[in-house]
C-alpha cells in the first residue's frame, strides 16, 4: 500500500500510513459526546494539530455537507443522513490519500447524494485522493462512469461502468 509492503510492517509502522486513508463507515462510528463540529475535528485533534489551524476548515466543510447551521448538534439529535454527512465530513477533512466509503448515499436522498458525490469527485480531482466507494446503488454507479469491480466468487473483476440511464423521450 502507498508502495509499501504492509505485511512486513510493525503496528507502530503501520501508523502513518493509516492516517492516509479516510474511512466513511456504513454505522457512522461518531462520539456521542462530542458535537457534529468536534466529531469532524478528532482526526485533526489525534494529530496535535492547534484548533486555529483547522477551525475555518472544519467549518467550510460542515456547510458544504448542509450542516452549517448544526456545528453544536450531538449525534443523538441529527438524523441518519445528517450523521452520515459527519461521518463524511471527518472521513475528508484530512485531505486522504485513500478515502474508502461504505454505502456514503445510503441515508441521505438523491440531492444530497449528488451533492456528496461531487465532494468525492473534487477529491479526487483536486488532490488526486483515490476513492473506493462500496455500495448497491445502481444509479450511483451510473452517474459515476467510472472504473466499477465487482466481487465475483471471491475474486475482484473490474466490469465495464453501466450506462447513463436512458432519458425520457417525447411520448407518442
Amino acid at each position: 500500500m502507498f508502495g509499501v509492503d504492509t505485511s512486513r510492517l510493525s503496528r507502530r509502522d503501520l501508523a502513518p500510513l493509516r492516517r492516509r486513508i479516510g474511512v466513511v463507515f456504513q454505522e457512522f462510528r461518531l462520539l456521542d459526546h462530542l458535537t457534529a463540529y468536534e466529531n469532524v475535528a478528532l482526526p485533526l485533534r489525534v494529530l496535535g494539530q492547534h484548533e486555529r489551524a483547522y477551525r475555518e476548515d472544519v467549518i467550510e466543510l460542515l456547510r458544504w455537507v448542509g450542516l452549517g447551521d448544526r456545528l453544536d448538534a450531538r449525534p443523538a439529535t441529527l438524523s441518519g443522513g445528517e450523521k452520515q454527512r459527519v461521518a463524511i465530513a471527518r472521513a475528508v477533512v484530512g485531505k486522504p490519500d485513500l478515502l474508502i466509503a461504505d454505502e456514503p448515499t445510503g441515508n441521505v436522498d438523491e440531492d444530497m447524494g449528488d451533492r456528496l458525490f461531487r465532494l468525492f469527485r473534487e477529491l479526487n480531482k483536486r488532490l488526486n485522493t483515490t476513492v473506493l466507494i462500496a455500495t448497491h446503488d445502481l444509479a450511483l454507479v451510473r452517474k459515476a462512469r467510472t472504473d466499477v469491480l465487482r466481487l465475483a466468487d471471491g475474486m475482484v473483476v473490474r466490469v465495464p461502468a453501466p450506462p447513463p440511464e436512458p432519458t425520457a423521450g417525447p411520448q407518442a
